[in-house]
Order: C-alpha cells, then structure tokens, then sequence
C-alpha cells in the first residue's frame, strides 16, 4: 500500500497563528485520516534551514501542491514578496511547462472569495472551498479524493451501442418512456410510504439512527476527555450533549401506521437537556435556541430513505455527523475563549 500513499507540498503564507494553527491542522487531518504524505514548513524547517532550497525540493517531490489561498497569499504571491513570493516564481513556472491535462496545483479557498485571495496565475484553475467551518469534514474528503486523483463523483458505466436504424430508439419515445417509468415508481414509493411498510422502513431507520448516534458517544468518550452523552427512551427521541451545549431529535408522525408526512425535528441548544419518559426536562437554566431543523422523511428511488429539508436531501449517518460537527464547533468556541491570544 506505501507506493499507493501520495504526497502533498502546502504552500500557504503565515497571516497569523489562527491560520497557521488551521494549516497544522489541516496536515494533519490528510496524514491520520487519509494516509498522506504532508511537507510542511512547520515540520521541518528549523533555524538556520535553506528556505529557497526547501521549497525547490518540495515543489519538485510533492505529487500536488495545496495552495491555501487568502488575500494575504494573493498579495505576496503577486508582489512577489517573501516566501511565498518565491514559491509562486516556481509554481507559476511549473504550470506554464506542465501538461494542461495533469493536475499538480490544487488552490484552496480558505478566506474570502476568488477575486480577493487567489493570485493572477491562479485564475483559471478552479478551486476547492474551505470557507465554512461547517462543511470543512465534507470538504476534506473531497480534498483527499483529489489528491488520490479518486473522481468525487463516480461516472455511470457505459451502456449498449444503440442500433440507430431501428426505429424504436426515438428520443421522443425514450423521454415518454422514462417520464412514466418516474411517475409509475414514484407512485409505488408514496404508496409505500403510505402504508404499515412503509411505517416499518421508518421505524427500522430510527434504530439505525439511534445505533450510530450511541456508536459515536461511546467512540468520543473513551477517545476524548470531552463530556459526551446520549438519551433516549423511545425511538421517536433522543438527546445528544456535549458538554453544555445539547440536541434533541423527536420524531413527528400522523399514523402509527404510516410513514406519510413524518419528520425528525433537530433543535440545537446552548443549554443541558436530558431525556425521560418521552419527554425533555432541562437540567440546569433555560437553554437557549440555537438553531431549529426539520427533517422531513422520504424514500429515493431503490427504496433508500432521504431526509429532506431546504430542498436538500440526507441521508441518516449525514444527519447525525452534522450534528456532531455543530456540537464540537460550539464546544470549541466556547473552550477558546480563555485561550492566549
């Protein structure tokens, strides 16, 4: 598997210690979760270190290069200035010799928008976003498929070659054709979901949600010094914590034997709440409301069960990581604040 492993140069300017501590970060998120191969300057560049020297050798070994980009990096890339002044001398001439079709250079949106933070020479390359904190585990993983050159979206395989002299394949029939194949399956699933079946799938995607939620509290807690907890009485509710920041689930149905119209409502809460008998008690002061999501069940076409909401659609596992993610951003900003400055 080590001749499989990748490489990667992170080229980025030092704007302060928050972004310096996000790039630290960053590395080492794609060493321990995706098994690559970091350079960095905060490994490896010590007192009295070559700085042109380092760079030349690590432009030249890197498989890509991470170009984090924000209006500081564009200013020195641009005016030339510094490190990272001589860094983009090197990249921009790399590029310019490059074959167009290989994709070494991977610009990362960490602060503003492309206008503001990528550099002339960066243009016309796209970028990946890594703006809001929010997404940022989503976006890792897009950044780690990249760098394996693992296509983020997979391509269809390829059908039969048509035999266009028969008269059948006439985009008019094949359009009708697949329009009430669409309606004839979406009529099956509303009449699924519509149904004691349908009730079932539902039923059994809540222990499923209630499995993977008690899986991760157990993970966070043994491999965290961080207070995680998890409560639930019933399959219609359930509350996370971390700390003091707290998530109630609670499932909303119309039938007990029915899917139809059901809904997982998400409140996220500055507050410690806790679970019994099917219902919510605070534990301490008035939380406050953060933020209210609701979650409304579907099923997609080979019968998957979708969480829809904002026209967006989740699946379970998505829901509850999001959860988590909000949970230990909170936490964080929280911890932080008695940080030096």
């Amino acid at each position: 598997m080590e001749e499989n492993r990748k490489t990667v140069f992170i080229s980025y300017s030092w704007d302060n210690t928050e972004h310096q501590e996000w790039v630290l970060n960053l590395a080492k998120d794609l060493t321990e979760k995706y098994g690559i191969i970091v350079i960095l300057d905060q490994y490896q560049l010590n007192t009295g270190s070559d700085l042109p020297y380092f760079m030349e050798q690590s432009i030249e070994k890197a498989d890509k290069v991470l170009i984090i980009l924000t209006p500081n990096y564009k200013t020195r890339a641009e005016e030339r200035k510094k490190g990272v002044g001589y860094e983009s001398t090197m990249i921009t001439q790399e590029i310019f010799e490059s074959d167009i079709t290989k994709i070494k250079f991977l610009p990362i949106l960490r602060i503003g928008t492309s206008e503001t933070s990528s550099p002339k020479f960066l243009k016309s390359k796209v970028y990946q976003n890594m703006v809001d904190d929010k997404k940022y585990f989503e976006e890792l993983l897009k950044l780690a498929k990249l760098i394996y050159d693992h296509p983020i979206i997979e391509r269809p395989k390829l059908g039969a070659i048509p035999d266009f002299n028969e008269p059948s394949n006439d985009p008019i029939i094949d359009r009708a054709n697949e329009l009430l194949n669409k309606k004839k399956i979406n009529q099956e699933l509303n009449k699924l979901i519509d149904s004691f079946d349908g009730a079932v799938i539902l039923r059994n995607e809540l222990e499923f949600f209630h499995k993977i939620v008690d899986e991760k509290v157990k993970l966070y807690k043994n491999s965290t010094e961080l207070n995680f907890a998890y409560e639930s009485n019933d399959i219609s509710f359930a509350v996370i914590r971390c700390e003091k920041f707290s998530i109630t689930f609670q499932l909303g149905i119309k039938s007990p034997d029915s899917a139809e119209g059901a809904y997982f409502e998400e409140r996220r809460l500055d507050g410690i709440v806790s679970s019994y008998y099917n219902r919510f008690y605070v534990t301490n002061k008035q939380p406050e409301l953060l933020e209210l999501i609701e979650y409304n069940f579907d099923l997609d076409y080979p019968q998957k069960v979708v969480w829809k909401c904002d026209k967006l659609k989740f699946s379970t596992t998505e829901i509850v990581e999001k959860a988590f993610v909000f949970l230990l951003e909170e936490v964080s900003k929280e911890i932080s604040k008695g940080f030096r400055k």
